[in-house]
């Protein structure tokens, strides 16, 4: 039986599994990164982890999906430099191609979320939709007739977008994008900023005035309780990532937004201000009217699935 290989290459887990060409999973394998023990240790612990996963036969492989944090070079194969990762500029792919066979594809992990999504997901039966992950940091990935769009390698930042060229500083340095605002990073900061000024909020006695310990959990719990600046900080997250898929929208006018990750959780206090954001700044109704906006309905394997999902779309291509 022909089988494929997703790998899920993360900071804290490295998780291999074994999939028919059906993209039904058949077996997996996991453990812990280890980063802290060097580049060359943790490769060697990813070797071990997708070799627990292989095909008895080496003719029964079909591909190994690589699904890695950007930035990276999908064309030549490398990744380019990851932020929680003890490597740089490393030609990933054929050095796992060299270790354990292949061929060896790989892909950035929001793109390959969307592509699970698009495969066995909330994106089925669509040509053209936008995955969008928000939790720790804002992520997307564009769908276009059923493959990933990735322009020269790095397109579908859309936590890089520019919401508000004035607004505060990103983690990547640079000024006013969604992420900023939207993430859950984002969300926590802004909160433990207000907390500093002196706002009165529930958050405050949650961590018992502790203010680096505030989580976005935390905010978003007190905002279901009503807290009114709590309540405050999703909407603007709600509204911001609103303002982005305005633009996204005449951009690429999708059938079909998909939402993941553990902000996205919060339901309509995060959807409400995201709907009426949309419909404030998009150029003609048409563009919602028409355009669905969902759920994630891959969970934590999503990423083995989106490795999978990849070398069966390159597969076919060839």
């Amino acid at each position: 039986m022909k089988t494929i290989i997703g790998v899920d290459v993360g900071g804290t887990w490295l998780r291999a599994a074994r999939f028919d060409e059906e993209l039904n999973l058949l077996e997996r394998a996991e453990q812990e990164t280890r980063t802290e023990l060097g580049g060359d240790i943790v490769f060697d612990r990813l070797v071990e982890t997708i070799r627990q996963v292989l095909p008895e036969s080496p003719n029964d492989l079909l591909g190994i999906g690589l699904v890695l944090p950007g930035p990276i070079d999908p064309y030549a194969g490398i990744l380019i430099a990851p932020p929680n990762l003890p490597w740089k500029e490393m030609p990933i792919a054929s050095m796992v191609q060299q270790a354990v066979g292949g061929p060896v594809f790989i892909g950035n992990d929001a793109d390959m979320a969307g592509l699970a999504e698009h495969q066995l997901g909330a994106g089925r039966g669509t040509r053209y939709m936008i995955y969008v992950t928000v939790s720790t940091g804002v992520g997307s990935g564009i769908i276009i007739d059923g493959r990933p769009y990735v322009g020269c390698g790095q397109a579908g930042e859309a936590g890089h977008m520019v919401v508000n060229p004035n607004g505060p500083l990103c983690g990547c340095g640079k000024r006013g994008h969604l992420e900023a605002y939207s993430s859950g990073t984002g969300i926590a900061r802004i909160a433990r900023e207000r907390l500093a000024a002196g706002e009165e909020s529930s958050v405050r006695d949650r961590v018992g005035g502790n203010l680096p310990e505030v989580t976005s959990r935390i905010v978003g719990e007190e905002a279901m309780k009503g807290d009114p600046m709590a309540l405050d900080i999703i909407t603007q997250a709600g509204h911001y990532l609103g303002v982005a898929v305005a633009s996204l929208m005449v951009l690429f006018n999708p059938e079909r937004f998909i939402f993941g990750g553990g902000v996205s959780q919060l339901g309509d206090l995060l959807f409400k201000p995201l709907h009426k954001a949309v419909q404030e700044y998009v150029i003609h109704p048409i563009y919602w009217q028409k355009t669905q906006i969902v759920l994630a309905q891959l969970r934590e394997d999503v990423g083995l699935y989106g490795g999978a999902a990849l070398v069966r779309v390159m597969r076919r291509e060839e």
